[in-house]
């Protein structure tokens, strides 16, 4: 027998291994379409997901939930959670960068004609 936890190591390789090549796979495929009217993205729309690399994310997530361990599970959730808390730092550091940025009033001086 091999240490603890080495058939869920493995597992978890598999399953990245598998995604990885699934990825390349529609990566390939979407390359090889031809954008409609010449420049538009297949699937552009307003209806879009707006952040598409977090919905894959969420959707692996939400995927692996049965299919890899419970430690496993957490671990990927806790990363996940970082990702988010770091995405808001940034989206809040901006917001301050912003508010910080407003333009002072205009400066008025009285010209005297004579």
């Amino acid at each position: 027998m091999g240490e603890p936890g080495h058939e869920d190591y493995e597992a978890a390789e598999r399953l990245v291994r598998e995604a990885h090549a699934r990825a390349e796979e529609a990566a390939r495929a979407a390359a090889d379409a031809i954008p409609p009217n010449g420049w538009a993205a297949p699937g552009d729309s307003e209806a879009a997901d707006p952040f598409p690399d977090l919905a894959l994310l969420l959707r692996l997530a939400e995927s692996a939930r049965g299919a890899v361990p419970p430690e496993l599970t957490r671990q990927l959730a806790d990363a996940l959670r970082e990702l988010l808390v770091a995405v808001r730092a940034i989206l809040d550091h901006a917001i301050v960068r912003l508010e910080h940025q407003a333009p002072d009033e205009p400066r008025v001086e009285d010209i005297p004609i004579t």
